[in-house]
This record gives structure tokens, C-alpha cells and sequence, in this order.
């Protein structure tokens, strides 16, 4: 028995492909129900891989649409564990073979890796964005359903001589039937995207020794090669669907493989890519929408937390930074704590919800790392418990509460005291002053830099215009909810209106002087008397209305 094999058989190269393969999924019921044994089961397959008894369970197939319709093959636990067992040992042996620019399912490479390569090599073939430069956009045409297993065994067999290894790949390729037989490889198998990676080497070493293409870049089966010269990309590609054909039995996808001018823009993992800039598909937009309704309905439910929703939403935000997306970012950001509005973590009576309107969060423009220190606050967490929860500094939780103070999103006197709040204020003279200049004119030495900066925020939150949102969601809480508590089908009429004025005038952004000038002087939405239309009815007076309701 090879020694390459006897290595894919260790308890120890075992127990790392379990880690492996567990990872993000400890609580699913099959991993716990195959660690509740896990020493019986891991020297079960060790034998049955020695004994050569080694049989893969029948692969669930299940249709995914996401965006395209594609076959997903999903294995059982344990032959999962096998797959990660055998990548262990020989991945390393092939991965010094992969040339640089092979970007699929490698330690440090990744899509977006290989989008940043690609503006390296727009810029380099176009001189800086300054020549014309065509693009040979290609995929394979249903690669995984096509793969010639006998090929890929003679691809292996270059650098695995252990006969029992290869015998061992033969199985688990042939757990699956494809459309064709002796073809084929389950879509969503570790070892077929390693697999995959290994196939299309031969067209790398192809592409860069025989046609010394220098700007070749490969993701699975999608590559590019950038150049100035039309006719050479259009005889690379004759060169290369020959190759394709004669040596690997696949053949280049005729509608999606074309020699493309630039300026047109080109499609390539998942954004619209330019000389200048590069957009987000609109099928991936399509698909971030459908999954937002999802969650928003999902959220409501009470089914998922607010902080998963967060940590889901903050990843499609880290994708979509790589593309010119300001604008939509800005969009889907602002509309996110409308969507999602904290929940408290303990019940809080009707009443006091009145008065504490400050809790209702505006539109949000906090960074979303920003928002899971908001809701760790919301739970009564100390800023020194938040830091150690999130494992980062206290300053940078002190940082997040500034932000939040800054956008409207928590008050002030929520995290800092009435008393220190009437020192710091009179220490500072303009909202340009720098920490240091109102520390010095601080006669407390106890007085933290962070307490001094959650107080400029404030300020700077009454001088900055908020939205229509906020200040109609402001004004209904602490006015019409004052003046008209007796009279609910009133508050529900001008609910009514005020939600027309706000989808009307969805950037507008005031001070809170303005809008009162604005609500008071021009807007026909309040019935009320001029003169009690103006006036402000005083918590006290609230709670004196409430008391003779009561009685």
C-alpha cells in the first residue's frame, strides 16, 4: 500500500477533514448525531478505506435557482469527511502545478481577488485606460456535466502513482450519474471543484507556454484574456476550442464565449466590468432584493434576530463595495432600520414609548458594524462587555456611540450622565473644536476624551438636517400623540397624511426649526386650533390628560 494513500487513512488527516467538514455546521442534527460517536465512526471508515470496503451513500440531488437554475449533488456527512481527507493530502501536491492566476477555490485567491487582478490587467494592456483593448469573455459549456472521467484519472496519474488513491477518486466519481456515461461531476462535491481546478490546468499551461497569452485569467470555468489586438483574441479562440476539443473532450460555450471591446462593458463574476468603473449585474441585484423581502418577512416573523439579518446584509454590502455602487449602497442602507427597527429587549409601557420617541431609529447612515454595537447597548450591555463580545477595543465602542449620537440613532444622556454632560457642554465653543482644545479647558481631570466626543456629536446631530422620516416620525410622538391622545381616529387621518408627505419628499432633509416653520406656516395636515396647533404640550400636561382619562 502507497504511502500517499496510508496518509489519506490516518486518524489524524481523518479527524482534520471532521474539523473540516463541521465547520458552520455543528448544530445540524447529522453532525451531531455522527459525533456522539465520533471515535467508533472515524476508525469505521478508516477501515473500510484500508480494507478497500469504502462505498459513498447515494447523493441527494436537489435543484437550486440562484440565480441560474443549476443540479446540486449533495453528499452524505461521512463522505464528506472522505472528500476533505483526500484534498488534505493531495491538493498540495497539485496546487504548486496551478499557475498564479487560476482563482477558483485557492487559499487567497477568491472572486474578488480575481476582479482586482483584472482591473491590473485592463489598466497594463490599455495603458492606464488611455488605448482601446478587447477581451475574449469564454465558459466551458456545461463543464461539470462533461468532464471526461478517464481524461481525469490520465491528469491525476501525471503526479499520483498510489494505484489505491486513484482507485479510491474512480469511486467517489462514480457515485454519480451523469447525463452521458462515464461523464460528469457532481456539482457541489469538495472534490469536484478540486477536481475541476485540476481539468482546466491543462488549458492554463495550454494558454500561457503554447499561445503566451500574459493577461489570462481563469474562475472554474469562466476566463479571460485581455489584449489589444482583435484578430489575435479571435485566433486564441480557434486555438483554444481545438484544444478544448481534441485534448479534454469539452468544447467552449458558443453564446457566451466572444471577443468583446471594452467600452461595451463585459460580464464577469457577477459585475458589469468597464475602463473606468464596473457595475453590479442586474440579476444579482434582482437576487439581493428577492432575499431583502425574505428577510424582511422573516424578521417580522420573529424567525431570524436582528443581528443575523445585520451580519447577512453587511456581507452583500462588502460585495457590492467592489463595484461603483454608492448610490444604491446609500439607498438600501438608508432603508435598512426602517425596515428593521430594534426591538427592545424588555417590554416598555405604551406611555413611556411616547415620551421616549428618540428611540425610534432614523434612517439609518451608521456603518453596520456601527449597528451590532446598537443592539448589543439595546440589551444592556456595558461598553467594556460590548468590547469584549465583539473582540474589539472600548474606544471603538465610545467611537460607535459618537456615530450614533451624531445620526439621531441614541441619545446622549443614554450613555453618559446628566451632571458630566453640564460640565463638557460650556467647554465647548464651536463644533470644529478638536477633543484636545475642550479636554484643556475642562477643570475635571476625570472627563474622558469619549465622553467629550459623544457630546460634540450631539451637538453636531442639532445642527444637521434629518430626514422626513425622522422628524414626522419626531412630531407625531411628541405632538400629535400630546394633543390629540383623546382623539384616535384624528392621529390615524394625519398618520395618513403625513405618510403621503413623506413618500413625496423622500430626500428632503430639515432642521428641526425648519420643519416646524414648515409644518406650522404651509402644511395643511394638523385641524387644530392655530393657536394649539403652535403650542407644546409639556410631558407634565401629557401626564395630568392621562390621569383625568383614567378616572
Amino acid at each position: 500500500m502507497g504511502d500517499l494513500y496510508a496518509e489519506i487513512c490516518s486518524i489524524e488527516n481523518l479527524e482534520l477533514a471532521l474539523k473540516k467538514a463541521r465547520k458552520g455546521k455543528t448544530l445540524k442534527a447529522y453532525v451531531v448525531e455522527f459525533e456522539k460517536q465520533k471515535k467508533e465512526n472515524l476508525q469505521k471508515l478508516k477501515i473500510e478505506l484500508l480494507m478497500q470496503t469504502y462505498k459513498p451513500q447515494p447523493l441527494k440531488i436537489f435543484i437550486l435557482r440562484d440565480p441560474k437554475t443549476r443540479k446540486i449533488s449533495k453528499s452524505a456527512f461521512r463522505d464528506r469527511i472522505i472528500h476533505h481527507a483526500i484534498c488534505n493530502i493531495i491538493e498540495p501536491i497539485f496546487e504548486k502545478q496551478f499557475i498564479y492566476d487560476s482563482y477558483a477555490n485557492r487559499i487567497g485567491k477568491g472572486t474578488l481577488n480575481a476582479l482586482k487582478r483584472f482591473d491590473v490587467f485592463k489598466r497594463k494592456v490599455s495603458k492606464n485606460n488611455t488605448l482601446k483593448c478587447f477581451v475574449l469573455k469564454a465558459d466551458i459549456k456545461k463543464y461539470f456535466d462533461t468532464v471526461n472521467r478517464d481524461i481525469l484519472l490520465d491528469v491525476l496519474k501525471k503526479r499520483i502513482e498510489d494505484s489505491n488513491v486513484i482507485a479510491l477518486i474512480k469511486n467517489i466519481l462514480g457515485n454519480y450519474e451523469g447525463d452521458k456515461p462515464n461523464k460528469g461531476m457532481p456539482l457541489g462535491n469538495l472534490t469536484s471543484q478540486f477536481f475541476a481546478n485540476v481539468y482546466l490546468n491543462e488549458l492554463d499551461q495550454f494558454v500561457k507556454h503554447k499561445l503566451k497569452a500574459k493577461y489570462y485569467l481563469r474562475y472554474v470555468d469562466d476566463f479571460a484574456i485581455i489584449h489589444q489586438s482583435k484578430q489575435t483574441l479571435e485566433e486564441y479562440k480557434i486555438e483554444i476550442d481545438k484544444f478544448l476539443k481534441e485534448k479534454l473532450d469539452i468544447q467552449l460555450h458558443p453564446a457566451k464565449s466572444q471577443v468583446v471591446l471594452l467600452d461595451k462593458g463585459i460580464s464577469f463574476l457577477g459585475f458589469r466590468v468597464f475602463y473606468h468603473h464596473k457595475l453590479l449585474r442586474k440579476k444579482n441585484l434582482r437576487k439581493f432584493e428577492n432575499n431583502l423581502e425574505e428577510l424582511k418577512q422573516l424578521y417580522a416573523d420573529g424567525t431570524i434576530p436582528r443581528e443575523k439579518v445585520i451580519e447577512k446584509f453587511e456581507g452583500w454590502i462588502a460585495y457590492a463595495k467592489h463595484g461603483n455602487t454608492y448610490k444604491y449602497r446609500k439607498k438600501v442602507t438608508g432603508e435598512f432600520s426602517k425596515y428593521f427597527p430594534i426591538k427592545e429587549s424588555t417590554p416598555v409601557p405604551q406611555l413611556k414609548k411616547v415620551e421616549r420617541f428618540n428611540n425610534s431609529v432614523e434612517i439609518s447612515n451608521a456603518q453596520f458594524t456601527t449597528q451590532k454595537t446598537f443592539q448589543l447597548f439595546r440589551e444592556k450591555k456595558t461598553p467594556k462587555e460590548i468590547a469584549e463580545l465583539r473582540g474589539i477595543k472600548e474606544s471603538t465602542v465610545w467611537d460607535h456611540f459618537a456615530n450614533l449620537i451624531e445620526h439621531s440613532q441614541l441619545r446622549v444622556s443614554e450613555v453618559i450622565t446628566a451632571n458630566r454632560i453640564k460640565i463638557i457642554h460650556p467647554a465647548i465653543k464651536r463644533k470644529k473644536d478638536k477633543l484636545k482644545e475642550i479636554k484643556s479647558r475642562i477643570s475635571d481631570p476625570t472627563i474622558k476624551y469619549e465622553e467629550i466626543n459623544c457630546v460634540l456629536a450631539s451637538l453636531k446631530c442639532k445642527a444637521k438636517g434629518k430626514s422626513a422620516y425622522y422628524l414626522v416620525n419626531w412630531y407625531q410622538k411628541t405632538n400629535c400623540c400630546r394633543k390629540c391622545f383623546l382623539d384616535k381616529p384624528q392621529r390615524l387621518k394625519c398618520r395618513e397624511k403625513f405618510k403621503l408627505f413623506v413618500s413625496h419628499n423622500p430626500t428632503l432633509n430639515l432642521t428641526t426649526k425648519k420643519f416646524l416653520n414648515l409644518f406650522n406656516n404651509h402644511m395643511k395636515i394638523c385641524v387644530l386650533p392655530e393657536q394649539l396647533k403652535r403650542k407644546f404640550v409639556s410631558w407634565k400636561e401629557f401626564m395630568e390628560l392621562v390621569k383625568k382619562k383614567k378616572k
